[in-house]
């Protein structure tokens, strides 16, 4: 991968080559260091993962920003000014946000994931389907089609018309069964792979992961729906399918955010991230891009080597950002390194001091 960007937040406009594996990117806060990371994001999504409103990252003195990529043989460009973000995939305009996602596949860890254990189940299902869609591509479009089908039921249900929605029923669970199947499919893979890292950081704490499809494993969605039905004609909604699904985490058969520290909380979310992207490298032979942020917070010296050594032994390109170098328990040589100074971007780690 190469990246070039302009305009993007407090950073210079800036040319680089980054390492296939592991890159520390040190600096002091407010340096810039997650600004690149930010900029990596935009060129794969076309949105910021800090700002509501992207228009946010153009840095002062700017009327737009733009970042350009070139990986995988592709040169993908994303530019934003106030109005509008423009995409180019090859020279050409236009293409769809999961072609990006596909050249370029990227995700951001920070201490906004801990969000996955502590939010509603929305946010679960949220990276339930990010991931699925990264190993089955056409999920997307059974997704859209299932939550087409899910929006016009509860419109016929708000409206009281009782026989349009159920005559929904039909789409709705052709697509939920293969939802449901491709979600399992993918909760096959990472479950061990994410169990592996659990009991290797946190020895003494059983914790179990466990996925709901939003209805009654023991019975058929058309039989759910068939028996909900004056139910949902009460609510106005449709109560069960996979727009209900969830993902949960007990430790010893209570939810692990009562009894799990901040620093292991950020563990157990870490291990499923991670387990997710060697799920996408197993099962497709790509490799995601991991945008670490802060890694060092909440985690001790013992622990933080630990998510080190998985981060370099998981096939990834990965890009860590920290304050000082010896936040990243690396060897020199073992990882390419930047350092952030007022915006501007340096190859090789900062001098020592004195």
């Amino acid at each position: 991968m190469s990246l070039a960007a302009e305009g993007v937040r407090n950073l210079q406009p800036f040319e680089l080559t980054p390492g296939a594996g592991i890159n520390v990117v040190v600096g002091a806060n407010a340096a810039g260091k997650t600004s690149l990371l930010e900029a990596i994001y935009f060129v794969a999504r076309t949105r910021s993962f800090r700002a509501t409103r992207t228009a946010q990252m153009i840095g002062n003195g700017h009327e737009a920003l733009w970042v350009r990529a070139q990986t995988q043989g592709h040169t993908i460009g994303v530019a934003r000014d106030s109005q509008e973000t423009q995409v180019r995939l090859d020279g050409r305009d236009g293409r769809s946000l999961s072609e990006l996602a596909r050249y370029l596949p990227v995700q951001v860890i920070n201490s906004e994931h801990q969000r996955l254990l502590l939010d509603g189940p929305a946010v679960r299902r949220s990276f339930l389907n990010w991931a699925v869609f990264h190993v089955e591509p056409q999920f997307s479009t059974v997704w859209g089609r299932y939550v087409r089908a899910l929006r016009q039921r509860n419109a016929a249900l708000k409206a009281g018309e009782s026989r349009l929605a159920w005559a929904y029923d039909e789409g709705l669970i052709e697509t939920a069964d293969t939802i449901d199947r491709n979600r399992r499919h993918l909760i096959d893979a990472l479950e061990p792979r994410w169990s592996a890292l659990v009991r290797r950081w946190l020895p003494d704490e059983p914790v179990a992961l466990h996925y709901r499809p939003g209805w009654r494993s023991d019975e058929p969605l058309a039989d759910r729906l068939e028996a909900q039905r004056e139910l949902d004609r009460q609510r106005g909604f449709t109560n069960s399918g996979p727009h209900r699904a969830d993902l949960s985490f007990r430790v010893a058969g209570v939810e692990a955010q009562h009894r799990l520290s901040r620093g292991q909380q950020k563990l157990l979310v870490l291990a499923l991230l991670l387990a997710q992207a060697a799920v996408t490298h197993t099962l497709t032979g790509q490799s995601l891009t991991l945008l670490v942020d802060d890694l060092a917070a909440e985690l001790d010296p013992a622990r933080r080597a630990a998510v080190v050594e998985a981060i370099a032994s998981s096939g990834n390109q990965a890009f860590l950002t920290a304050i000082e170098p010896g936040d990243i328990p690396l060897a020199p040589d073992a990882a390419q390194w930047f350092h952030v100074e007022q915006g501007r971007i340096h190859s090789g780690p900062p001098p020592a001091a004195g």
